[in-house]
This record gives structure tokens, C-alpha cells and sequence, in this order.
């Protein structure tokens, strides 16, 4: 439900707003009942005493069957789930190995921290207002991120350096962990921010590029001495790089021109990539078609960008123009 308050002034320098009663009597406040105000962005939210914001504390109980890769997993699915503080817990001691996942874990992620540490306890703690670190700019960060990991996998092949190639590999944890921040921002926050579900939905397209980015660098690290049209190579993926560079401008402008262009180029890119495959067949093939998918991918996705910021401004319109 929603009202309208007149702002007013009061002392020459308070401003003040009145409430409505119906919200206050539900909520068993009255005269010199204590409420809390919270900023977020451009809102105000307010919560009655019993709303009040407490730390969300979770437990996790480890028996011994559990390895490595499972833990990981249950920590990264927690976090998204929001918690102050989470409490690792065993009957048995926590063995090395366990605790190396753990320690690896609050590293991989965003404003997680180990607060305390014995033989059969471990306690991580958010350490992170993630009100100074919005959704928005994770987003930046994540989409640069995956910018420089495109242009360094083509300078790459160009270049031969296998080394830059094995660099962008390892910059993919840094995508993982944009990730899973925005994943878990979002389930705590969708209700302020109309544009959240956006958001979510390009952090896993932009995941998705960073993907096949990496897969592209894979390829050419266990072929680089074939002999193959890399040139073509080159010249798609500086195609795909700038398509993306384009739509992720849009998105950020939040304005329907332009958009329209980037979705018609998806007959282009299935083209180009016929091409390459053509001039594959005298060489080594599998090079070529593994490239091939991967590259025209990562362009694709770009148009998804282009719709998906078509949605987001269309929805942010009452009238619209064409």
C-alpha cells in the first residue's frame, strides 16, 4: 500500500513527515515510540521497533565424510544466503584439509573474514557494509574485468604469449567472486532496488563470457604449435570484444537507441563463424570449431546484453516512443 506525505518543515532546519496511523497502530507504536531509518540510495525505509535489523548468525555442522569440493560448495550457497556470522562447527577435529577449503573460501569471496579458530570451530564473520559497496558497482568491476580478460585472450593469440593466455585463466576466481556478491546483494536487497533482477541476470551472463573466455585460453594453450587460420581468429574475437564493449555501454545508459543494432547482429556472428570453419577444413579442424563456438558465444551473449538492457529501460517507462 502506498500514501503520500507532505513534507514539512519545522525549526527552520527539521524536516518532518507524518505517519500513517494505520501503519503505526499495527505495528503497536505510539507517542515516543523509538523507529529505525534506513538509507538505501534514493529510499528511505523505515521499520518499527520490532523490525529492527539483528545480526543473522547460521551453523554449519561438518561430519567426516565431507570433502573438500562439498564444503566449498555448502559455503559459497550460505554466503548467498546472507549471514553475519557463520559458525563451522565438528565433533571431530577439523582436519587440515577441511580447514585449507575454508581458508581458501573466505578468500575467494567478497567481505568474508575467519574471527575465531580452534580445533574444532571456525567462525566467519561478514565484515562488509555492503551499503558502501553497491550491486551497481560489482557490476562495473565484473564487466571490466571481463573486458580486459577478452582483449588479453586476443593479444594472446595474436601475440602467441602463452603466458598472458594462462594469466586470463587465473583472473576467472575474480569473476566468480563478483558473482556470488551480487548473487547474495540481490536476495537481501531485491525489494529496494527495482532494477535488481537485472542485475542478477547479467552478473551470470557476464559469469557465462568469462567462460568461454577462459575456454578459448585453454584451446590455445594445447595447440599453439598447430597450424591454423588465427588471424580469422583474431579478427572474430576483436568483433565479439567490440559488440560487447557496445552493449555494455548501453546497458549503463540506460537508453533504447542503439539497442535494436546490437540484437541484429546475431546473424553476422553465425556467419563468422561459418567462415572460420571453412577456412578451418584445410587445418587443424578441431581447433577451429572449438574456437569457433566459444568465440561466436561470447558474441551472442552480448546481444542478450543488448535485450536484456532493452527490458530494463522499456520497464522503467510509463510512455513509451518507438
Amino acid at each position: 500500500m502506498q500514501s503520500v506525505r507532505k513534507i514539512q518543515l519545522t525549526g527552520g532546519s527539521t524536516y518532518i513527515v507524518s505517519l500513517p496511523s494505520k501503519w503505526v497502530k499495527s505495528n503497536n507504536l505510539q507517542q515516543s515510540s523509538e523507529v529505525k531509518i534506513e538509507e538505501s540510495r534514493n529510499r528511505l525505509i523505515l521499520y518499527g521497533s520490532g523490525d529492527v535489523k539483528t545480526d543473522i548468525e547460521k551453523h554449519l555442522v561438518l561430519n567426516s565424510k565431507m570433502d573438500s569440493k562439498s564444503i566449498q560448495r555448502a559455503l559459497i550457497s550460505l554466503y548467498i544466503s546472507g549471514y553475519d556470522t557463520l559458525a563451522i562447527t565438528s565433533s571431530f577435529y577439523i582436519s587440515d584439509e577441511t580447514r585449507e577449503a575454508i581458508k581458501k573460501f573466505s578468500k575467494l569471496v567478497i567481505g568474508i573474514e575467519i574471527f575465531e579458530e580452534d580445533s574444532k570451530r571456525i567462525v566467519l564473520q561478514n565484515v562488509l557494509n555492503s551499503n558502501s559497496y553497491p550491486i551497481y558497482n560489482s557490476i562495473k568491476r565484473m564487466s571490466l574485468n571481463v573486458e580486459s580478460m577478452i582483449y588479453d585472450t586476443t593479444k594472446g593469440i595474436n601475440d602467441r604469449d602463452l603466458d598472458l593466455l594462462r594469466n586470463v585463466i587465473e583472473r576467472d576466481d575474480e569473476i566468480d567472486r563478483f558473482q556470488w556478491y551480487i548473487y547474495r546483494e540481490v536476495k537481501g536487497k531485491s525489494c529496494e532496488d527495482p532494477n535488481s533482477i537485472y542485475y542478477l541476470i547479467i552478473s551470470r551472463i557476464l559469469e557465462r563470457m568469462a567462460d568461454h573466455t577462459v575456454n578459448i585460453c585453454k584451446i590455445w594453450l594445447d595447440r599453439a604449435d598447430v597450424e591454423v587460420p588465427y588471424q580469422k581468429v583474431v579478427e572474430n574475437l576483436t568483433f565479439s570484444l567490440d559488440l560487447y564493449k557496445k552493449s555494455m555501454a548501453l546497458f549503463y545508459s540506460k537508453k533504447y537507441n542503439g539497442l535494436n543494432d546490437i540484437i541484429s547482429f546475431k546473424k553476422t556472428i553465425m556467419n563468422q563463424k561459418k567462415e572460420l570453419l571453412d577456412m578451418g577444413r584445410n587445418s587443424d579442424i578441431a581447433t577451429v570449431s572449438f574456437s569457433s563456438e566459444e568465440i561466436s558465444r561470447i558474441a551472442l551473449y552480448s546481444t542478450d546484453i543488448a535485450e536484456l538492457a532493452m527490458d530494463m529501460v522499456l520497464s522503467m517507462q510509463n510512455e513509451i516512443t518507438l
